[in-house]
């Protein structure tokens, strides 16, 4: 019996499909809490020219995947923006289509690390900050609860998979993810530099929802509420992953004023960051 049940994992197991190369399609919706910034009902009211933030942020996207590159073509109200990623050079190009404008910078995986590094850092002092208060803080992980209800997205059948989480108070967020159990992308995939593998769990994409990069397949559906009451819902509306792409759909176009990341800080304004921050939507 037990040979059985271990033959039986294993045949799933090599059943799982590694994708190497596909396009896929997706819609994702922010919705703003109606005082978000502070601003009354419609938006934020801050001074990074957030005023005019609407309600929601609809924003479709086709990702196309072919071994060490990625791009990402994205659309919205506030104009399109294309990512290239590349895992064998390690570098990101963002590219945006702004109010007539052509701009873009790039960065590198090493300079994204450092970030990442950072970002723990800072993380770090506030969870001893905590402490020191008395606060406790959750070191455990989230946690994937696996369940056998499926239905179909985008015509392939998919799984319910809840992904539980624990904020510093200890209180536990439940959120459900659909995946299809049948395939995932291979190792070059990202949507974000820095990224692999699970790229498109975290970053560029707007997926940072802990332990949906450990997911046993691929995410095709989605929501989260953030405590500020911010929401974000992501559904993939098609997938080919025998998809024939051409590699010059990886080039990189010319026409545009494209400069390291570390020079865009003083530019972009707040029009930067609204489009920049309505792809990074949030987990919570």
């Amino acid at each position: 019996m037990f040979f059985f049940l271990i033959l039986g994992l294993t045949l799933q197991v090599q059943a799982q499909r590694v994708v190497e190369k596909a396009i896929i399609k997706m819609n994702m919706q922010i919705t703003f809490p109606e005082n978000w910034g502070g601003g009354g009902p419609g938006g934020g009211g801050d001074d990074n020219g957030m005023r005019m933030m609407p309600r929601d942020i609809e924003t479709a996207m086709t990702v196309f995947y072919k071994g060490d590159q990625t791009k990402i073509e994205t659309s919205s109200d506030f104009g399109k923006n294309y990512t290239f990623i590349d895992r064998k050079e390690k570098k990101t190009t963002t590219l945006m289509e702004m109010m007539g404008r052509k701009q873009g910078f790039y960065s590198t995986d090493a300079e994204a690390e450092a970030m990442t590094k950072r970002m723990d850092s800072i993380r770090a002092l506030r969870r001893d900050s905590l402490e020191k208060m008395g606060l406790r803080f959750n070191d455990g992980g989230p946690e994937i609860l696996y369940t056998e209800e499926s239905k179909k997205i985008a015509g392939i059948t998919c799984k319910k998979a809840i992904i539980k989480t624990k904020d510093r108070q200890g209180a536990v967020t439940e959120t459900a993810v659909w995946y299809a159990p049948d395939f995932k992308m291979g190792a070059g995939f990202a949507t974000s530099g820095g990224s692999q593998g699970g790229g498109m769990m975290r970053g560029g994409m707007s997926m940072n929802l802990p332990g949906m990069e450990k997911l046993n397949g691929f995410p095709m559906e989605y929501e989260t509420t953030r405590q500020n009451g911010m929401k974000t819902y992501m559904v993939v509306t098609k997938v080919d992953l025998d998809a024939n792409i051409d590699d010059k759909t990886f080039e990189i176009p010319k026409g545009y004023d494209i400069k390291p990341m570390s020079e865009m800080g003083g530019q972009g304004g707040g029009g930067f960051r609204m489009i920049m921050g309505s792809q990074r939507g949030g987990g919570n």
